[in-house]
């Protein structure tokens, strides 16, 4: 327990802690609630009543609902002192999409911890682990020895390294008289990438076309594929010539090449607008990666060598999501 001049002492810039962290008591703060005041100013009026008329069972009345405040002072304390709140998985993410960083809340006393409350600036999913858990928005109550799982969900709007921040864990247990918690600031991060956006024909040439249930087949010159509707521009040899003989839809002869190729993703050469190229970028990357195509990254000073694969992916998006 500490008082108000330690516990303002106390709050200094806001550094990341551990991967984890075991609550002590110089962590927790307490304080009484409004109902712990109105409780302690009744007490006192019964006081003054006891002494002016002189009234033993007074006295002891008053002296025993003080005990049971001090009591459920201690118990208040109790539920926090003791806990250890762990990291857990966290994904990376596109802009737009919803983080969710998972925390472990693990009580390794044989108590249980009731009536605990997370205050964040998201609002809480919590997982019901077993029969031994129950929830209620963001109130947990923990069993003895065990541990519970919660997420954090927090909205994204803009692409680069996003932190879980700041959090209270707080409790009012047993009878609301008191009111203790604990600011909690673990190292916890995670990538937000680009939103990817725009045309989904890869570079050089090498046109992709979505069909069906969103297979993307690189457009060829070996096995027919199938018609679609003449453009501007398409090549004479590839139209129909029979199906406009016979007074039909002019349409384009599609044929697939499904050998692996290797293309370049040259940011340098698209859009001056930064987000706009990064959009597009982080596109083709999907697309690339999806069809197992061998695909390189310029973007400014910035050079990939081809390659495929999860980490290579990775390393693409993320340059993507620091680009400054």
């Amino acid at each position: 327990m500490q008082t108000l001049k330690s516990f303002f002492s106390s709050r200094k810039a806001n550094i990341p802690q551990s991967e984890f962290i075991i609550l002590k008591r110089h962590q927790i703060f307490i304080l009484p609630t409004q109902s712990g005041l109105l409780f302690t100013l009744i007490l006192f009026a019964m006081l003054l009543g006891a002494i002016n008329y002189n009234n033993s069972m007074g006295y002891a009345l008053t002296f025993l609902l003080g005990s049971m405040a001090m009591i459920s002072l201690l118990h208040t304390h109790q539920m926090l002192i003791g806990l250890k709140i762990a990291t857990g998985k966290v994904k990376p993410v596109f802009v737009g999409e919803t983080v969710q960083f998972q925390l472990w809340i693990e009580n390794n006393k044989p108590i249980i911890r009731n009536s605990l409350v997370w205050t964040t600036d998201s609002v809480l999913q919590l997982k019901h682990l077993s029969s031994s858990h129950t929830y209620i928005n963001n109130l947990i109550n923990i069993a003895a020895n065990q541990r519970v799982q919660i997420e954090i969900p927090t909205n994204t709007s803009k692409r680069g390294s996003i932190s879980l921040g700041k959090f209270m864990l707080y409790t009012r247990f047993p009878f609301g008289l008191f009111h203790a918690w604990s600011y909690i600031y673990l190292d916890m991060s995670t990538w937000v990438y680009p939103r990817p956006l725009g045309n989904q024909n890869l570079p050089s040439g090498q046109q992709y076309e979505r069909l069906g249930t969103g297979n993307l087949f690189k457009e060829g010159n070996e096995d027919f594929m199938g018609h679609r509707n003449y453009q501007l521009g398409d090549s004479p040899r590839h139209i129909d010539w029979k199906a406009v003989a016979r007074e039909q839809d002019w349409m384009v002869k599609q044929f697939t090449d499904l050998n692996a190729t290797t293309v370049w993703l040259d940011g340098n050469t698209l859009s001056s607008n930064i987000e706009s190229t990064l959009s597009q970028l982080c596109l083709w990357i999907l697309i690339a990666e999806q069809q197992k195509v061998e695909y390189g990254l310029k973007l400014a000073t910035h050079i990939i060598k081809p390659a495929s694969g999860e980490q290579h992916r990775e390393q693409c998006l993320r340059i993507l999501a620091l680009y400054t």
